[in-house]
């Protein structure tokens, strides 16, 4: 295997190598550019660089059009940032409860029973039967859930967690309501699928009518999305491995069943669900002005129709009704 042998260069110098391949700097000069990517990491800023490229290191783009589009992006994850947060407290929130409800009985601290609420059952692939997980295994998985808890108490000791332990000071636990502020979004996934099928199934429906799995999915794509935005990844034209092949992508035909827009079907149709004063006038707007100024960008964003000017008004006629049919637009 070679070697990495590219040398630093400065801000003119990557400005003078862009500009050699093809950028253009006539509505924002180099000057301007330079002060640019002095705020954004260059190599982050070749991710955006390289949607346009005609063939290896070619362009015939101005760098305004490039910026526009890291812009746009920015922006772009600022909203779903918002309301993918909307979607994890909401699921949270649904999930808790019904854990505590079926926990009641047995007090504040009856979650940390998990047999009430867990299902140790699994198929038993020679006999396709039903079986419970041997005790041990069931002991070990209550021992690690403790564990977890602990981890998550103790990661980052908010005041009212601290307020709590010097009030109950023989306590070495907090109540679920309290432990809900500070598990992420990975610990509550775990803890739906690991439930039993009554609570997956009170969840799933509470936040859109979904199948129990089908929810599952949805989140996990969410979740990726959620990561990708707070690591201040590349989010517009961000692809998935896997299709999201399920129904409420299902039904718009003209949708990458791998691309950004897919999960930001999902993402708007729960919050749909859960939130009647749900708006997204300004995405919608915003979305719709900057693919109408960059048609050749709609297909990379998750637009897949056959005809580019027919992707465009589709890209700009799908937030009318909250990305309604495409296939009517």
């Amino acid at each position: 295997m070679g070697y990495y042998t590219k040398e630093f260069k400065s801000y003119k110098e990557q400005l003078k190598l862009l500009e050699e391949r093809g950028i253009k700097f006539n509505i924002i000069s180099i000057e301007e550019a330079e002060k640019i990517i002095s705020n954004i990491n260059y190599y982050k800023f070749s991710g955006y660089i390289k949607v346009f490229e005609i063939e290896t290191d070619k362009y015939d783009i101005e760098f305004n059009k490039i910026y526009e589009l890291y812009k746009f992006d920015r922006k772009l994850a600022s909203y779903i940032f918002e309301m993918v947060e909307k979607i994890e407290v909401a699921f949270k929130t649904k999930l808790i409860y019904n854990i505590l409800e079926r926990t009641k009985e047995l007090g504040p601290f009856g979650y940390l029973e998990t047999s009430e609420w867990k299902d140790y059952s699994f198929k038993d692939e020679e006999t396709g039967n039903s079986r419970m997980k041997k005790f041990r295994d069931i002991l070990k998985d209550k021992m690690d859930f403790k564990k977890r808890i602990l981890e998550f108490t103790m990661r980052d000791i908010k005041p009212y967690i601290e307020h709590y332990f010097e009030k109950y000071k023989k306590e070495s636990f907090v109540p679920l309501w309290i432990l809900s502020e500070v598990i992420d979004f990975g610990m509550t996934m775990k803890m739906y699928e690991e439930s039993v099928r009554d609570i997956q199934t009170k969840v799933a429906e509470e936040l859109g009518n979904f199948k129990n799995k089908d929810l599952a999915f949805y989140l996990k794509s969410i979740k990726l999305i959620r990561n990708t935005v707070a690591h201040n990844g590349i989010l517009w034209n961000f692809r998935f491995i896997n299709r999201i092949n399920k129904p409420l992508v299902n039904n718009y035909k003209f949708v990458d069943d791998k691309s950004f827009v897919a999960v930001l079907i999902v993402i708007v149709e729960i919050l749909k669900y859960i939130d009647k004063d749900f708006d997204h006038t300004e995405l919608k707007n915003m979305i719709k002005k900057f693919f109408k100024d960059n048609t050749t960008l709609v297909k990379k964003f998750g637009i897949k129709n056959r005809d580019l000017r027919d992707r465009s008004l589709i890209i700009m006629g799908m937030f009318n009704d909250v990305i309604s049919d495409l296939e009517r637009l």
